[in-house]
């Protein structure tokens, strides 16, 4: 048996006439864990091509409404990488060099070998996994680098590396913006389903009325508009991941069907009267805490449950500083044009450490861009920073606070934190330094003095007498 049964179905589509032809394919393919869909004319093929994208498409050369050969240009236009056999019962060379030159992948002549038609099939397929194994293990290498020195996200290193290894769901939080679904990829790339789909789908951005239907799948029929089957979310992913983004946002009723799941890994489309067995492993994202959800009744807890039996939050860029400056470098490298990539500033530096970065690593990416297109040197400069973000961060101010805080950190570390009479150690002398300078500045007038410190004319008194 090929390997492909071990996920979801092949589909093969047959556009042809005659009925008996049609029912062949069926039974011949249908017994060899295919799943096979016919129409009778030229019309019908083309919205199952819309519809159900097939990996393999079976064409007569003459059907009741169109020409075979013409068809096979319109189905490339669906679908590109699919596979189309030509069905002629006059082998001509016209009709062959025709079949050749609109890009057939090969062509039969009737009265048919199912056999032959098989061999066809198994070899395109062949080839179409090796080339989706070479473009996954490319993906993979090319895929964004998550990125983390500072100790929090060390753990989340290692919580990805945990949950990788295992099959549970995993429930990732954290705010707008920290990568969520790049750590939910990495999940994937690390699994051993790296080989198969990673299908994600952002929860919140799907109008209510068809989440059901997105995710899995229905049959023709199942409500207005449903003029063909339709293969849901869920389906696409089976032997591989899918990942619900924003899953506070998912609707009650779809609640109860991804709980089902969780519970029995089987789906029901639709309109379908029977359930079938998938391969999922469920990854899950929200950047709003569920346990107001569940307060407020909009979110179940059992599903909470279900969901997060790997829990992780990812911080927030001002929970983990040490990360800004070299996630800036990062996004410098990767988005630059020039051939000398500019470097950072240590003025513009301070302002990126000072910034809260509501948007997180996102904004962070963004400021860059922008920092790349208005820098024409090769030194990023704050003035080359988003005015919101040397506004935010209080622009200058934000500079020489920063190095305030710095020649601070630096004293501390020279005098030390150990002992007794810490304060007495390291805040006095300071204290005296200061007041002295000012005393000289107001030549030795203490009521102006004592403005200038923002303290009372008694308090100064007090402290240059004691």
């Amino acid at each position: 048996m090929s390997d492909h049964h071990t996920t979801k179905p092949a589909t093969i589509l047959v556009i042809d006439d005659e009925a008996s032809i049609c029912y062949a394919f069926e039974r011949f393919f249908e017994a060899r864990g295919y799943r096979v869909l016919t129409s009778g004319t030229g019309v019908e093929g083309l919205e199952h091509c819309r519809a159900e994208k097939p990996e393999v498409v079976f064409v007569d050369v003459r059907l009741p409404d169109a020409d075979g050969l013409d068809l096979i240009a319109q189905v490339q236009t669906i679908l590109p990488a699919s596979c189309i056999v030509v069905i002629t019962a006059y082998g001509s060379l016209e009709t062959v060099t025709r079949a050749v030159q609109e890009k057939a992948f090969e062509f039969l002549v009737k009265p048919l070998d199912l056999d032959q038609a098989h061999s066809l099939v198994e070899q395109y397929l062949h080839a179409r996994r090796k080339t989706q194994r070479h473009a996954t293990e490319k993906a993979a290498d090319e895929m964004p680098r998550v990125i983390g020195h500072s100790a929090s996200m060390q753990d989340v290193f290692k919580a990805v590396a945990r949950a990788a290894a295992a099959d549970a769901s995993v429930l990732i939080t954290g705010e707008t913006g920290t990568g969520k679904d790049l750590i939910a990829r990495s999940i994937h790339r690390l699994s051993a389903r790296a080989k198969n789909a990673f299908v994600a789908v952002n929860c919140g951005a799907l109008p209510e009325t068809l989440v059901e239907s997105e995710l899995f799948g229905h049959r023709k029929g199942a409500f207005t508009g449903a003029d063909q089957d339709k293969m849901g979310r869920f389906e696409a992913a089976d032997g591989g991941t899918l990942f619900l983004d924003e899953i506070g946002e998912l609707p009650p009723s779809s609640q109860v069907k991804l709980l089902r799941f969780l519970d029995s890994h089987m789906i029901e489309r639709l309109g379908d009267t029977s359930s079938h067995h998938l391969n999922v492993r469920i990854l899950a994202a929200t950047n709003q805490p569920l346990n107001t959800a569940m307060a407020q009744g909009t979110f179940r807890q059992d599903l909470y449950y279900r969901l997060a039996v790997v829990e992780m939050r990812i911080p927030s860029l001002r929970e983990r500083i040490d990360d800004i400056v070299p996630l800036a470098e990062h996004f410098i490298q990767t988005c630059s044009r020039q051939k000398e990539r500019p470097m950072l500033s240590p003025q513009a530096t301070a302002v990126l450490k000072s910034y809260d970065w509501p948007g997180n690593v996102r904004e962070l990416r963004n400021a860059m861009e922008h920092a790349l297109t208005m820098s024409t040197g090769n030194l990023i400069l704050p003035v080359h920073l988003p005015h919101h973000i040397r506004a935010g961060g209080k622009g200058e101010d934000a500079i020489e606070t920063a190095q305030q805080t710095n020649a601070v950190r630096q004293y501390l570390d020279r005098v030390g934190t150990a002992g007794d009479e810490l304060y007495e150690r390291t805040i006095t002398p300071v204290e005296k330094e200061v007041i002295q300078r000012v005393l000289d500045e107001c030549q030795g007038n203490q009521s102006r003095a004592a403005a200038r410190l923002g303290m009372h004319r008694n308090t100064l008194r007090r402290k240059l007498k004691s």
